[in-house]
C-alpha cells in the first residue's frame, strides 16, 4: 500500500472518529436530559411518598381523638346511670302513685266537674220536685253516691297533684342534667362522626397520592433502563474511537515499513477481513475462497 493510500486510510479513520464523537456527543446530552427529568420524576415521587406517609399519620390521629371522644361519651353514659339510679325512688313512687290514682279515677267514674253537676241536679230535684218516697229515696241514694264519687275524684286529683309535684320539683333538676348531658352526648357524636368522615377522607387521598406516586416509580424505574442503554451507547462509541485511534497508530506504523513488510500486512488485512465476512455468512470472492484456503483457516 502506498503512502497516498495510507494517508487517505487515516483521514478516513479521522473522519469516522469525528463522526462517532458527535453521536457521542448527542448521546451525551440525551443522558444529561435524561438525567434530569429522572431527577424530576424522582423528587416527585419522594414529595408524593412524603405525602402518602403525612396522610397516613393524619387519620391515626384524627382516629386517636375520635376515641377520646367516645371515651368522654362513655363516662358521660355512665354519669347518666349514676343519675337515672338516684332518680329510682322517685320514679317509683310515681309508679306507685299512679296505680292509686288510677284506681280512684276508675271508682270516681267521671270528671270533677261532671260529678258536682252531676250532684247539684239531683240536690236540686230532691229540693223542688214533689217525689214520691221510692222516688225519693232512690234520689238520695244517687246523692250519697255522687257525694262518694266526688271524694273519690278529688283524692285521684290530690294524688295525680302529688305526682306533678314530685315531677316538677323533685325530678326537674335531674331531667334539666339530663338534658344538658344528652345535648353533650349528640355534640360529640356528631363531633365522631365528622372525624370518621374526615379521616375516610384523607384515605382516600392517601391512596390516589399512593397510586400517583406509584407512577412515577415506575416512570423512574422505566427510566434508569433507558438510562443504562444510554450509557451502554456512549460506552460503546467510547471503545469504537479507541479502537480507530489504534487503528491509525497501527497505519502509522506502515510509514516506515518496507515493501515487502507492507505486502505483508495487506495479506494479513485482507485475511482478517475474509475471514470476518467469513464467519459472518457473507458472500466471497474467488480471491478471497483462494486466500482462506491458502491460510489454513478454512474450516
Amino acid at each position: 500500500m502506498q503512502n497516498f493510500e495510507i494517508s487517505q486510510r487515516i483521514k478516513e479513520l479521522r473522519e469516522r472518529i469525528s463522526e462517532l464523537r458527535d453521536e457521542e456527543e448527542i448521546l451525551q446530552v440525551k443522558l444529561q436530559n435524561r438525567l434530569s427529568e429522572l431527577d424530576k420524576i424522582k423528587d416527585k415521587r419522594d414529595e408524593l411518598n412524603a405525602k402518602v406517609k403525612e396522610l397516613s399519620q393524619k387519620p391515626k390521629e384524627i382516629l386517636e381523638k375520635r376515641k377520646g371522644v367516645w371515651d368522654d361519651i362513655s363516662e358521660t353514659n355512665e354519669e347518666k346511670r349514676k343519675m337515672f339510679k338516684e332518680m329510682q325512688p322517685f320514679l317509683q313512687r310515681i309508679g306507685e302513685l299512679r296505680k292509686v290514682r288510677d284506681s280512684y279515677n276508675a271508682a270516681s267514674k267521671g270528671t270533677l266537674d261532671y260529678l258536682v253537676e252531676q250532684y247539684n241536679a239531683v240536690k236540686n230535684d230532691l229540693l223542688s220536685s214533689d217525689l214520691s218516697l221510692k222516688n225519693e229515696l232512690f234520689m238520695y241514694q244517687l246523692l250519697f253516691e255522687l257525694r262518694d264519687r266526688m271524694l273519690v275524684k278529688k283524692e285521684a286529683d290530690s294524688v295525680h297533684q302529688a305526682i306533678v309535684r314530685i315531677k316538677e320539683v323533685d325530678l326537674a333538676k335531674y331531667n334539666k342534667v339530663l338534658e344538658e348531658m344528652e345535648g353533650r352526648i349528640d355534640g360529640m357524636k356528631n363531633v365522631s362522626h365528622e372525624s370518621l368522615l374526615a379521616a375516610k377522607e384523607l384515605w382516600g387521598k392517601r391512596d390516589s397520592t399512593r397510586d400517583e406516586a406509584q407512577r412515577h416509580h415506575h416512570d423512574y424505574i422505566e427510566g434508569l433502563k433507558g438510562l443504562k442503554d444510554l450509557k451502554k451507547q456512549i460506552y460503546d462509541k467510547k471503545g469504537q474511537i479507541v479502537a480507530l485511534y489504534r487503528e491509525i497508530d497501527d497505519w502509522k506504523k506502515e510509514f516506515d515499513k518496507s515493501p515487502s513488510e507492507r505486502r505483508q500486512s495487506d495479506n494479513t488485512r485482507k485475511l482478517k477481513e475474509v475471514l470476518e465476512k467469513y464467519k459472518n455468512g457473507d458472500k466471497l470472492s474467488l480471491e478471497e475462497l483462494s486466500l482462506l484456503v491458502e491460510s489454513g483457516q478454512m474450516k
